[in-house]
């Protein structure tokens, strides 16, 4: 049976299911409303008129790791959704504290369908992905500075040890022996064992962020194709919490490296500086004084996690085995027909 669907996507993590549904554009037209969330802005402003005015059923679906916190303190907004779509266990466990397992449903991520093989590539490549708030944060910077400060320390080790050859002869063959430019040497031939690059979104300025950069947009088609094509060319990834960016690379074997300090202060003019960041031992946490020496430890044995990155997977993103837009599409239809139930009565 065609159930007519109005959709609202971000961060591409409805848009594998938007060929299962008719599709409509006014809610007023919709049989059912399938967001990606329910409680800031004009999804929330949608569901309070919804509820007053158009009693059409709602089901969200998680848009990113750790969006469950959204129902506990601070927040603690009511779910507004008849049905909520979680990723794994342990979002399951965050609605159930927050009062709302009866509403919720263990699917799997969406995400999970855009996960390809990591590419074979030369060198090594570490991508530092800074936290994203409502605006940059020093701490974002100040860990990039350093990455970068070890990154050029490296490529001029690379330099002073072939000092005496590009002293004679300035050809990129003398630093990279593959390499054919002649009379110039790119700066990728002196970093390629080391190469950093930051994944940044629309709240960091790009122009602090001094070399390699990737900026993408939740709001963009594109956006979640763009963070796997980065990641399947990653060895290494630095971040201060771990975010949907970290539990795509798990999902990958990509080895993940936290930076300790970093603690929240507001988000969305509520005082988060209380709210507990994910934790996991999945992930290797250092002080900044010692990223260098993780990440070359990571780099030389990248499967010493390997276990403990599984297993965060299947508790927090897709065991593995079951179809995620399948199980979604099976909620928002047996959602529907409740309704419909419902209202036969």
């Amino acid at each position: 049976m065609n159930i007519n669907v109005y959709l609202k996507d971000f961060n591409s993590v409805l848009t594998p299911l938007k060929n299962r549904f008719d599709l409509v554009n006014d809610p007023r037209e919709a049989d059912i409303l399938v967001l990606w969330q329910d409680v800031r802005g004009n999804m929330l402003e949608l569901c309070r008129i919804n509820k007053e005015y158009l009693h059409k059923p709602v089901v969200v679906v998680q848009h990113g790791r750790g969006a469950t916190n959204d129902y506990l303190p601070p927040n603690k907004f009511p779910m507004m959704a008849d049905k909520f779509c979680c990723w794994g266990i342990k979002e399951y466990e965050r609605l159930q504290r927050a009062g709302y397992a009866d509403k919720a449903v263990i699917t799997g991520s969406p995400l999970a369908t855009y996960i390809n093989p990591k590419v074979k590539h030369d060198g090594k490549n570490i991508v530092f992905c800074p936290v994203v708030i409502s605006h940059e944060e020093p701490d974002n910077i100040n860990i990039y500075w350093t990455l970068k400060e070890i990154e050029l320390k490296k490529s001029r080790q690379k330099l002073i040890n072939h000092y005496d050859a590009l002293r004679k002869d300035w050809n990129a063959w003398i630093v990279e022996p593959k390499s054919a430019t002649e009379g110039s040497i790119p700066y990728y031939n002196f970093n390629k064992e080391w190469r950093l690059l930051a994944k940044l979104t629309g709240v960091h300025d790009k122009r602090l962020y001094m070399g390699d950069v990737v900026q993408t947009l939740q709001i963009n088609k594109t956006h979640i194709e763009d963070i796997i094509r980065v990641l399947s060319l990653t060895d290494c990834v630095v971040g201060i919490e771990e975010g949907t960016f970290q539990l795509l690379a798990m999902a990958m074997n990509v080895p993940c490296i936290m930076v300790d300090g970093f603690k929240y202060r507001e988000y969305g003019g509520i005082d988060y500086s209380s709210v507990e960041m994910i934790k996991t031992n999945s992930v290797r946490r250092v002080e900044l004084s010692k990223i260098e020496d993780a990440i070359d430890e990571e780099l030389k044995n990248p499967d010493v996690l390997k276990t403990e990155r599984e297993q965060i997977v299947k508790d927090e993103f897709w065991d593995g085995v079951s179809d995620p837009i399948a199980n979604i599409e099976k909620v928002i239809r047996e959602t529907y027909n409740a309704s419909k139930s419902n209202v036969s009565r």
